[in-house]
């Protein structure tokens, strides 16, 4: 998912984290022991590649991107609401009766949910968080699943995203000459 070389931002899932309350679903909980770690070991591996981190404000996104060596600047684009909400309390009933799951499901399969934007519209909001600042270096936005995996199913095509993405899971935009380039494994789509 790092590129070898040259410029990027990538979009990545926090770390793991600590199981959610069963009463409070949207629960604002810390990264795991392992998560932790997972985040240090990638730290190492991007050292002194990247320049910024952008995160959800979640405590799990933010710990994450700090975690790679860099406070973050907090950016809802990225969570709490995210690029996908258009009206929180109709998104919200959605998530009520069809769980994250259920929600992420019908949105790769590119079905209309009420308070949820298309594809369309919230994916080019979402690259926005990294793309704005590119100038700035090569950078990583941190986010949850439900934002990025709808995301990857529009970029790359719903078989992009047919196991739940995993911690640190996620994609790059390469800045291009000819503009920039969203990479996921062998596959490419300009943004």
């Amino acid at each position: 998912m790092i590129p070898n070389a040259g410029h990027f931002v990538l979009f990545i899932r926090h770390g793991e984290r600590a199981p959610l309350p069963p009463d409070e679903p949207f629960g604002d909980v810390d990264l795991t022991p392992s998560g932790y770690a997972e985040v240090a070991r990638l730290a190492a591996k991007l050292r002194g590649r990247i320049h910024w981190t952008a995160a959800s404000p979640f405590l799990r996104c933010r710990a994450t991107a700090k975690g790679l060596g860099y406070e973050p600047e907090e950016d809802t684009r990225l969570g709490r609401h995210g690029p996908w909400v258009v009206d929180a309390d109709a998104a919200g009933r959605e998530f009520a009766s069809r769980g994250t799951e259920g929600v992420v499901r019908t949105q790769v399969a590119g079905a209309p949910l009420r308070g949820i934007r298309g594809a369309e519209d919230a994916v080019p909001l979402l690259l926005s968080a990294g793309l704005e600042r590119a100038h700035l270096g090569s950078g990583v936005c941190v986010s949850h699943d439900a934002v990025l995996m709808p995301a990857m199913a529009w970029l790359f095509g719903a078989d992009a995203v047919d196991e739940w993405l995993a911690p640190l899971g996620g994609f790059a935009v390469e800045v291009r000459a000819g503009g920039p380039v969203a990479v996921w494994r062998d596959r490419e789509r300009r943004c």
